[in-house]
């Protein structure tokens, strides 16, 4: 039986360019797979001066969690995503596993609204 996750999607470096790139790598990775809207969020915090094009996908997957992680990391990397840039408050994609088989298991689902509405936009529509 599948896994079923839901992953956050944010870029603040040729944003809707890389959002619409990272959607074709998830969709030619994984089956099932559905978009949350996506929206621009203000920079927050001192680091980054950039704003944010955010949403989640939801998908399914053989593959387990921490097999899944070095995927999309994969897929971070063929955006352009290096330490040096996030270093910066350059990020051109950022990908983080935030539900599995409806378990929230990431941090950034009640740190930040926007994460939680795109997550839960998705929690609802799979029911």
């Amino acid at each position: 039986m599948p896994n079923t996750y839901i992953v956050s999607i944010g870029s603040n470096s040729n944003a809707e360019q890389n959002v619409t790139a990272v959607q074709i790598l998830l969709n030619n990775a994984f089956t099932n797979v559905r978009f949350s809207n996506f929206q621009w969020i203000p920079a927050i915090g001192n680091h980054y001066t950039q704003p944010f094009y955010n949403g989640a996908v939801s998908f399914e997957s053989s593959l387990t969690a921490l097999e899944l992680k070095p995927k999309l990391k994969a897929m971070e990397v063929i955006l352009g995503r290096t330490p040096e840039q996030k270093a910066q408050g350059i990020v051109p994609m950022d990908l983080d596993i935030i539900v599995c088989n409806e378990e929230i298991i990431h941090p950034d689902y009640n740190r930040f609204p926007f994460v939680k509405n795109a997550v839960n936009a998705l929690l609802k529509n799979d029911k």
